[in-house]
């Protein structure tokens, strides 16, 4: 009879998840890209307060990342905050309230991205499914720069313009998308005073590149035409109607997007349109755990076999005794 009821809480135990469990946690997140990994990771159900600009269906508390206090975030009883920045000083006040928190800045490289993934789903317990997403992605990102080898060209990116002409160069996350695609950046070698790899540009050093192909990864001059800059209309980029307006979302957000931001850098590079998030459909639609869960199937149906075997030779040696 032990034997029995070992084998059901195995079998249940497979059938479950095992470990995949999220526990009962409050979770504050102050950033858009950790927020959607935690909705990935379907950990969503944890959250108790998200950045403002994090979408959610769920009642979840809005928060003004930038001005939000420590103490202003002790009504929601969160057992961790997720930060990207410290603004306002957030990360003192949660060390001197002894709230935990993960200071997680965005990515400069595509190892940052994938351990973020990781670290957010050791958080909320989801480290298998975590596992999962990154393997898928680097499959798939594997397969985009595979598939990118094009005509060669140059390329300007642009992170700001109103308060002075932001690129990237080799050390800034974006930079090394454009490496991998083995575009030609015109920012790569030139260096920024802070090292964080987004040098300010002087209007000549554009013009004197005379880029193939600009894009626009800024909300300054959303949609704008690049040809009323004094100057730019000459630039091959602008005088074939060679400009990218890139996502918002994929410009900034360098988490479950990023699959989607290299694909629609390397889509941009060979023509004009909009490849469209096809792998963010792709994870919505598909179970990242389909794999483990798999496994768990198979191994859950193996006990049921030993176990009805079990059952049926206690059986059978009842009947001999009995006979």
């Amino acid at each position: 009879m032990k034997t029995k009821i070992l084998l059901l809480a195995m079998l249940i135990s497979m059938c479950s998840g095992g470990s995949d469990v999220a526990e009962d946690k409050n979770i504050v997140s102050l950033s858009t890209t950790h927020t959607e990994i935690i909705q990935m990771l379907e950990g969503e159900n944890l959250l108790v307060g998200v950045d403002s600009f994090s979408e959610t269906e769920l009642p979840i508390e809005k928060i003004d990342a930038y001005t939000v206090t420590a103490e202003e975030l002790l009504i929601l009883d969160p057992d961790i905050v997720l930060v990207a920045f410290d603004f306002n000083g957030i990360v003192e006040g949660l060390e001197n309230l002894d709230i935990e928190y993960a200071l997680l800045p965005p990515a400069q490289t595509l190892d940052d991205v994938y351990s973020q993934i990781e670290t957010v789903g050791t958080i909320i317990n989801k480290s298998d499914l975590a596992n999962s997403l990154v393997s898928e992605m680097k499959s798939d990102i594997d397969d985009i720069i595979a598939n990118s080898i094009g005509t060669p060209l140059s390329v300007y990116h642009e992170i700001g313009y109103t308060y002075g002409i932001y690129s990237v160069n080799e050390n800034s996350f974006i930079g090394e998308i454009y490496n991998l695609l083995g575009v030609d950046n015109i920012a790569n070698t030139i260096e920024d005073p802070y090292g964080s790899g987004y040098p300010v540009l002087e209007e000549e050093q554009v013009l004197a590149s005379d880029p193939d192909l600009i894009v626009i990864g800024h909300s300054d001059y959303l949609n704008k035409d690049l040809s009323t800059r004094q100057g730019w209309e000459n630039i091959k980029a602008i005088a074939n109607d060679n400009v990218y307006f890139l996502d918002e979302n994929l410009a900034n957000n360098w988490g479950v997007n990023t699959v989607d931001l290299i694909n629609v850098l390397s889509e941009t590079t060979k023509s004009n349109d909009d490849p469209g998030l096809i792998y963010k459909e792709k994870y919505t639609d598909n179970d990242l755990s389909s794999g483990s869960n798999t496994q768990n199937i198979i191994i859950a149906t193996i006990i049921v076999i030993i176990l009805t075997a079990y059952i049926l030779i206690s059986r059978r040696s009842k009947s001999k005794v009995q006979s």
